[in-house]
């Protein structure tokens, strides 16, 4: 029993990072439900599959348009207070989402508006909240479990977050999931007040960042990671993604229509990525990691494309799962290897170039695909979608191949 520790990611030794983890559990979850009933609701109001790609790409747009900002916000500002003060931004949005919900507006202007300022906020809060771990576990060597730790902890809200939206669904509104997000927050606020970090200077120095973000990104683009993961993970954001603003469009063409079966699709999703994270949590090598990450983008392909034309659930369940656990690999895998590999001055900008990469082209492709399903259909557009990212994949695999001198750059960077 003395040993149970043993079992665990390391990250999950320092009493702070698990008080962390508690609260982001139950924060993740609540914006899960919320962001299913958002969906739902903008389908509900207009049945409109672009309308659907248009709140999705509010939501994740502002990770591209911010990324600069956000990333250099995170390498200046002090993390935990500036944390806290953007999770109490996103709890009033929802408490806002829940009082125009319950006031029974159905004009889809208001949701939009809100829906682009919990983007804007989550724009920041993501490179602040990811250069935050390193001061919660104190030791670089736990930085790599502590980002598989989260993205563990995002994809158990992602597990339950959509069962509990499509199970509410059934029987209220959307705004008591918009209230239940507000109340989550309360969980992450509090457990952040209750850290006590030691005050630290932010690692970039003034003169670093005062630089422009075309000094930044020359900077960054020098590192064998940037150059050679990201452009892979680009396709996987614009292409992949999308089916998640999709899904009740999915689910109404595909299978019954109802919100259960969205929120069982979702959470299937959930449990794909959810048990590629803790694989990867526990995986000591970073060269298998980087076969993984090599590899991934050509399952995502594959799983993608056989999902658009399956019509049987419990099949399209273990489609979405596969290709959940495949995205995730690209996704954790490429944010580890990325924050180990450059100093710690840089670790914001280039937390905020990784979001742009992924899920700031996410909205692009959201967007992309629901124009693209409303004039081509929904099975040729995810089956294109599918076919483009095993391209990216294969061609990210021949550069790699091409360029042996890149592979022996991250291992070096990643063995100091």
């Amino acid at each position: 029993m003395a040993d149970w520790h043993l079992w665990l990611p390391p990250a999950l030794s320092k009493p702070r990072f698990r008080l962390y983890v508690a609260g982001h559990t139950i924060s993740v979850t609540g914006g899960w439900i919320q962001q299913v009933a958002l969906a739902w609701l903008v389908y509900r109001l207009t049945g409109s599959i672009f309308l659907l790609g248009v709140t999705g790409f509010l939501l994740n747009i502002f990770f591209l348009l911010l990324g600069p900002l956000s990333g250099l916000a995170a390498d200046r500002l002090p993390r935990l207070r500036t944390l806290v003060a953007i999770d109490l931004i996103l709890a009033t949005l929802a408490v806002l989402l829940a009082v125009v919900g319950f006031a029974g507006v159905t004009s889809i202007a208001v949701y939009l508006a809100l829906a682009t300022l919990i983007g804007i906020a989550n724009a920041f809060e993501m490179p602040v909240r990811q250069t935050l771990f390193k001061d919660i576990v104190e030791e670089r060597a736990l930085l790599a479990s502590a980002v598989a730790v989260s993205a563990m902890v995002f994809n158990v809200g992602r597990m339950l977050g959509p069962a509990i939206a499509g199970a509410l669904l059934v029987y209220v509104s959307e705004a008591w999931c918009f209230a239940i997000n507000a109340v989550s927050y309360a969980a992450i606020i509090g457990a952040l007040l209750a850290m006590r970090l030691p005050r630290t200077t932010p690692a970039a120095a003034a003169a670093a960042t005062r630089q422009g973000f075309a000094e930044s990104l020359a900077v960054l683009s020098s590192f064998p990671g940037v150059r050679y993961l990201l452009p892979t993970l680009v396709a996987v954001g614009l292409f992949a993604t999308p089916y998640v603003p999709l899904m009740p469009s999915i689910v109404a063409h595909f299978f019954d229509g109802q919100s259960s079966t969205v929120g069982m699709l979702m959470s299937a999703a959930g449990i794909g990525a959810l048990a590629s994270a803790t694989y990867l949590s526990l995986q000591p090598g970073h060269g298998h990691q980087l076969r993984l990450i090599t590899t991934a983008p050509l399952a995502v392909g594959l799983a993608l494309a056989c999902f658009a034309w399956s019509r049987t659930l419990p099949l399209s369940l273990l489609l979405l799962a596969a290709m959940a656990a495949a995205v995730l690999v690209s996704v954790n895998a490429t944010n580890a290897l990325l924050q180990q590999s450059v100093p710690d001055a840089w670790r914001g900008r280039v937390i905020g170039l990784y979001s742009m990469s992924f899920a700031g082209t996410a909205p692009i492709g959201g967007l992309l695909s629901g124009w693209l399903a409303d004039h081509i259909g929904l099975t040729a557009t995810l089956t294109l979608n599918g076919a483009l990212i095993i391209a990216a994949g294969l061609i990210g695999r021949w550069r790699l191949h091409t360029h042996p001198e890149a592979l022996r750059g991250l291992m070096r960077s990643l063995s100091r």
